[in-house]
């Protein structure tokens, strides 16, 4: 129950920085907190973004990639809507409801209710945004309404149905050699981590899973990888993504197109300026953040390029003109009482990358830093946030992936390396063991997708 005489925490976003954040501020049956919260989220779970192509590749059940926002031994206000705009000044939140919508429809084919679109505010104390970032499609026509994105388990769900029934498609006895080949045509647009793990995935979903289900078009089906780059995995050493990319050329299956522009998305088909039209069954466009529209029109300092909101290193927000700051952003002017974390900020010369692993960190540090202000009193400026590096992982598929850390590794070990990230992932042991548990059935029955 909310106390009056608590101050109000006001978290915008659920992704991994404001679902971790509302967990660890949240009280619970066994502790108080010091403050009220309210959290305000479109969404009612939250991805668990590394596990996504897993689950769309059947290594485990969809629900095993999303956490509930509302939970049984938390309590806090949660208001599903979208926030249109903020008043720093008068500490305002002005949000829109966003309830419905979600396709379900009754007997006459129309939608069982209407979207709901209340318009409401919330006052805050202290205010923390986390709203996350949108996929870039870079003004590329044809993206959004002919290409699949990898940032919800609905995403993940829409991939699994759309390989199926290209898999169908090419069954039937009207189809074409020609167009078997086109419909078992699978593109990524994307050559990072996103990109080369679900092509890993679903090359081995086909080769090893589905060719026996589907026997007659065993050989037929092809994965390209499209990016604009001269190498995949960029943010990964060059020996290693050299490594990457001649496994994928040596299995024959997964085709590297490196330095590659793509003009347009079509339906089944997409223009690149160096290979005309390609024809596709199925198109992911896992490639570039940008800003939502929230950011985009809030009144402070944001990074240029990607705009992110930029922080100090106690992640408080800063303002849009900060006079004698000093190069990192420690003495710059702030907004009182307002935070900033996950893919939508950064620290003012950081240059931290928009990871799930940076979005938890800083949440945890976060929650600490509040709760210790919040008992102890303002004169807690405490020491500041400093990100502790992990070693970045991609897997390759067939048991094979690259590690980049303080050394650089290939091989099983890297791709164990991988799976056990899987573990750390999935939050709470009851998803951990699911996990384990489908790992093994996999390995003695099949998976799923390929016994139905």
């Amino acid at each position: 129950m909310a106390s009056e005489s608590k101050p109000t925490i006001v978290i915008v976003g659920t992704g991994w920085a404001g679902w971790t954040l509302t967990q660890d501020l949240s009280p619970s049956a066994h502790h108080s907190s010091p403050y009220n919260l309210v959290v305000i989220s479109p969404s009612r779970t939250m991805a668990l973004t590394p596990l996504l192509a897993s689950a769309a590749c059947s290594i485990f059940d969809f629900r095993l990639a999303e956490e509930p926002v509302r939970r049984r031994s938390k309590y806090f206000e949660k208001y599903q809507a979208i926030v249109t705009d903020i008043d720093f000044d008068s500490k305002t939140v002005y949000c829109r409801a966003s309830i419905g919508g979600s396709g379900v429809s009754n007997e006459s084919g129309t939608d069982s209710y209407k979207v709901n679109e209340t318009e409401f505010d919330v006052k805050y104390d202290k205010l923390i945004l986390a709203p996350g970032c949108e996929t870039n499609t870079f003004g590329t026509p044809g993206v959004e309404e002919n290409a699949l994105f990898m940032k919800t388990v609905p995403d993940a769900r829409r991939l699994r149905e759309g390989i199926l029934d290209c898999l169908e498609r090419a069954s039937l006895p009207t189809v074409s050699e020609d167009e078997k080949k086109g419909l078992l045509h699978f593109v990524i647009v994307g050559g990072g981590p996103t990109g080369i793990e679900l092509a890993a995935e679903v090359d081995e979903l086909i080769q090893e899973h589905l060719s026996e289900v589907y026997p007659k078009l065993k050989g037929l089906c092809t994965i390209s990888i499209y990016d604009v780059a001269d190498r995949l995995l960029g943010q990964f050493g060059e020996k290693l993504s050299e490594y990457a990319m001649e496994k994928f050329e040596e299995r024959g299956n997964v085709k590297v197109k490196t330095g590659r522009h793509i003009q347009e998305i079509k339906k089944n088909c997409l223009v690149s300026k160096e290979e005309g039209e390609v024809p596709f069954g199925v198109a992911v466009w896992a490639v570039g953040n940008t800003a939502g529209e929230l950011v985009k029109g809030l009144k402070c300092r944001k990074s240029e390029g990607l705009q992110r909101i930029q922080t100090d290193k106690w992640l408080r927000v800063l303002a849009p003109e900060s006079k004698g700051e000093e190069e990192d952003g420690s003495k710059g002017d702030i907004i009182e009482d307002v935070y900033a974390l996950g893919d939508a900020a950064d620290i003012v010369n950081g240059q931290l990358p928009t990871t799930a692993e940076v979005a938890v960190q800083k949440a945890k540090w976060l929650a600490q830093h509040l709760i210790d202000v919040g008992l102890y009193g303002e004169a807690t400026h405490g020491t500041p946030f400093v990100y502790k590096n992990k070693a970045m992982i991609a897997n390759l598929g067939e048991g094979d992936g690259v590690v980049q850390g303080k050394t650089e590794w290939t091989g099983i070990g890297a791709f164990l390396a991988w799976r056990s990230g899987s573990l750390t992932w999935a939050r709470g042991w009851r998803r951990r063991v699911m996990v384990l548990v489908n790992w093994v059935a996999n390995l003695v029955d099949g998976r799923e997708i390929a016994r139905r």
